[in-house]
C-alpha cells in the first residue's frame, strides 16, 4: 500500500475473519488437491479496509494482493492495476 491508497488497519477480530474466509477461498482456488491454505498461514499477512473490502498483503514483495467481502473475493496485481481499479473489477464480477 501507498501514502495515496484510501486504506486503513482493521481491527484482528475482522481481520482474523477475513483470513478465515481468504484460506478457504485460496484452498478451493488451488491446482493442487490436497494443499489447503489455513488462517494461521495468513497470519503474517497485513489487511487493511477499503471501503467495502479487506485488502490483504501477503509479507515481503508480492505482486499480488487479496480483495474480501461480503460480495466475493478476487486478487489483483498491483503493478497491473490500482486499487480503486481493482475494486471496481471486484464490483462487476459479483
Amino acid at each position: 500500500m501507498t501514502d495515496q491508497d484510501p486504506a486503513s488497519t482493521v481491527p484482528d477480530d475482522v481481520a482474523q475473519a477475513g483470513r478465515v474466509r481468504l484460506a478457504e477461498w485460496l484452498t478451493a482456488e488451488s491446482s493442487e488437491p490436497g494443499n489447503a491454505t489455513s488462517p494461521e498461514d495468513l497470519a503474517e499477512w497485513a489487511a487493511y479496509q477499503a471501503e467495502e473490502f479487506l485488502v490483504f498483503v501477503p509479507p515481503g514483495y508480492s505482486n499480488l494482493m487479496f480483495l474480501v467481502a461480503d460480495h466475493g473475493i478476487s486478487s489483483f496485481q498491483p503493478s497491473l492495476q490500482s486499487l480503486d481499479q481493482a475494486m471496481i473489477a471486484a464490483r462487476a464480477q459479483s
